[in-house]
């Protein structure tokens, strides 16, 4: 008989006549949240071009965090903590949209920064304890190097918030201009790989310390996921001969 892959199922509580009664949700839907960030990363350049664009920004994000919820895997219990980290960042994107005068962006950058910590270290687990590579494995490993990428783009624009001038924006007319979101993005995910244009400096100690780590965890998340893939394949590779 076909044996279910246990990644992709909640943990079991045992009972006391000796029956297994599942905890929480039964599929690992990795491939949603995968798809959620491409798009918003991909429509992130466009939408702040277009009159609609902050909108659209604010729905394309509430369906990244709606999807997140789902794709943390495990109990009721992770799955419900999510819920509740996800609630404040929905919340305070939407208020700060509704009323940007009175509602700071402080609240919802705050509370993404929580949530995204929660999603990529509940991914990482995913991925250390998965006992082989498969589709799930793969696009959680592509999605927890995109939630570090958005993580560090939100540290950024909550750093810029509280410290002006804390980047220097070469691109900008107005040298005065504070790092909008796509700015932070574009310099986040260019510290994950290894790439600067220049046109984006930090100009603070904090805001240099901040792209010096985010490259060194670029560094050591790519060394952990190879060497469990690699060990994934040479397990398997030995239970077969």
């Amino acid at each position: 008989m076909h044996q279910p892959n246990p990644s992709l199922e909640t943990p079991c509580t045992e009972l006391a006549d000796g029956e297994r009664q599942t905890s929480g949700p039964t599929t690992y839907p990795a491939v949603i949240f995968l798809v959620a960030l491409l798009l918003l990363i991909s429509l992130s350049p466009i939408l702040e071009e277009t009159t609609l664009g902050a909108l659209i920004e604010s729905l394309v994000l509430t369906f990244v965090l709606v999807a997140a919820v789902p794709a943390v895997g495990g109990s009721w219990r992770t799955t419900q903590i999510a819920g509740l980290l996800a609630l404040p960042a929905i919340a305070g994107k939407w208020l700060h949209f509704l009323s940007p005068s009175s509602v700071p962006p402080h609240l919802f950058l705050a509370a993404a920064i929580i949530f995204a910590v929660f999603i990529a270290a509940h991914h990482l687990r995913f991925i250390l304890w998965a006992p082989e590579v498969d589709t799930q494995v793969l696009c959680a490993g592509v999605s927890t190097f995109l939630v570090i990428g958005l993580l560090w783009a939100f540290g950024y624009l909550l750093l810029d918030a509280f410290t002006p001038n804390a980047f220097t924006v070469s691109t900008q007319a107005d040298p005065s201009d504070r790092l909008n979101g796509f700015d932070a993005v574009y310099f986040s995910f260019g510290m994950l790989c290894g790439v600067s244009f220049g046109e984006i400096t930090p100009a603070t100690n904090v805001a240099r310390m901040m792209a010096v780590i985010e490259s060194m965890m670029s560094l050591f998340y790519f060394a952990i996921l190879i060497s469990r893939i690699v060990a994934l394949h040479t397990e398997r590779a030995s239970g077969q001969s």
